[in-house]
């Protein structure tokens, strides 16, 4: 942290402007160095002109714009300045050289914000917020990681961690007097605390499902007997044609992938192999391969030929599911369309009829896929998004379960207030207020450099 770091802020290659951000107690010295006669140090936070040039030889690099802002109201609560340079892979390597040379060093991936986090600019849900608005694949992702950004995920569990602080007071209160219960109205309080404490938890645990989903997307996976229709509502469903579409069984031998969106949900398509008895060995080879990609599907479309009398045993076909299957009726454009009996374990989630051919029932389907991708998480509630943030507020849920379960069997309230800390340090470390150091090395090493 003693260190002044540099690094570009932009992408390299060709552009109309390209940035070389600079943080530290060093940060006004090497602005000077690199761009000698600049009023951006005694102007801060105003743009100033300015030319760059090699520290060493003096050497003309680029005519450039500076600006200059000393610590703390700041990015990285440190002195930072930036050099805003013509945009060109030789012009912002030769400005990004001469700050080097000028006394700064080049920064480590993540260590623009990792210093943002060290002096209380953001803490550790606005830093992952900040990697997932950058990678975010549609708006409604975008949108979520920018409310996270702006502190929504604390903002929205800061009730729940003021509420465990009060209660551990009046637990750690009570211990001052070990020969003597707690007063019934007090414990029956408590009880009714922890409760509501915990059950607000419970929501915002259950809403990773979909917060994973926003930021990495769910797979939908096509599959059913050769002929029924898969490849057609593949490219029903991504609005183009991806698969080919053939009267020959077996057409489709791999996995063929589509791209799309539902309400805000990123989700890939995936036409597997058809099943049928009797296949030829690289066909076989396909059925495996769909038989695996179903294990990972978050929503199975077994798509059925409504138009043949057949009536398929699906549980020699398919793996264990533990997604929902929606039994998708095809052809029913066509005579003799009947909705047929399905044989899985637990039967489909939802059936419903469809006309890949002529797109009838389709916005059905996308609205029940909707449905079930969303669940029933309030979207203006918090949503976590990491596997770290769900883990922490699980890890908080379980230990008030614990905790209201002593209680409720009236065992000693140093049980209860030790199960009551657990969960207040497992909230807190969701912030990053007393997380390890290798975790949070860990969430920075994915930033990209001059982030």
């Amino acid at each position: 942290m003693t260190d002044t770091i540099a690094a570009l802020a932009t992408r390299s290659g060709a552009a109309a402007i390209g940035i070389v951000r600079i943080s530290g107690p060093r940060a006004a010295d090497v602005l000077r160095r690199v761009v000698p006669k600049t009023r951006a140090v005694s102007r801060p936070r105003r743009i100033s002109f300015g030319r760059a040039h090699h520290p060493e030889s003096g050497t003309l690099i680029d005519e450039v714009v500076c600006v200059y802002a000393p610590a703390p109201h700041t990015a990285t609560g440190e002195d930072v300045a930036e050099i805003h340079g013509h945009g060109g892979t030789l012009v912002m390597r030769a400005l990004l050289d001469a700050t080097l040379l000028a006394g700064a060093r080049l920064a480590h991936p993540g260590e623009f914000s990792s210093r943002a986090f060290a002096h209380g600019r953001m803490d550790l849900t606005q830093a992952e917020a900040l990697m997932a608005l950058i990678g975010a694949r549609s708006d409604k992702a975008a949108r979520l990681a920018a409310r996270h950004l702006s502190g929504a995920v604390g903002q929205g569990l800061a009730d729940e961690y003021d509420a465990l602080t009060d209660i551990a007071a009046a637990l750690e209160a009570s211990l001052d007097f070990p020969d003597e219960d707690l007063p019934a109205p007090q414990a029956t309080q408590l009880r009714q605390r922890l409760a509501d404490t915990l059950g607000r938890l419970r929501t915002v645990r259950d809403s990773y499902q979909l917060g994973d989903r926003l930021m990495r997307g769910a797979a939908i996976v096509i599959c059913g007997k050769t002929n029924a229709g898969k490849s057609s509502l593949l490219n029903r469903l991504a609005r183009e044609d991806r698969a080919l579409v053939d009267e020959t069984p077996g057409t489709t031998r791999d996995i063929v992938t589509a791209s799309g969106e539902i309400d805000g949900i990123p989700v890939t398509y995936l036409d597997t192999a058809g099943f049928r008895a009797s296949p030829e060995r690289i066909e076989q080879r396909g059925i495996e391969k769909s038989q695996q990609a179903l294990q990972r599907a978050d929503v199975a479309l077994l798509v059925i030929d409504g138009a043949d009398d057949a009536v398929t045993n699906w549980q020699s076909y398919l793996p264990p599911l533990s997604c929902p299957v929606i039994a998708v009726h095809n052809k029913c454009d066509q005579p003799g369309f009947a909705v047929r009996p399905i044989s899985l374990p637990d039967g489909p989630s939802l059936s419903l009829s469809i006309s890949a051919l002529e797109g009838t029932g389709i916005g059905a389907l996308e609205a029940a896929l909707s449905r079930m991708l969303q669940g029933e998480t309030d979207a203006s509630s918090v949503i976590l998004t990491t596997a770290r943030q769900h883990q922490l507020v699980k890890e908080a849920a379980v230990a008030l379960e614990r905790g209201l379960a002593a209680l409720r069997s009236d065992m000693p309230a140093e049980l209860v207030a030790a199960d009551v800390r657990e969960a207040r340090e497992a909230l807190a470390e969701l912030w990053g207020r007393h997380a390890e150091g290798d975790v949070i090395d860990r969430i920075f090493s994915t930033f990209c450099l001059g982030k």
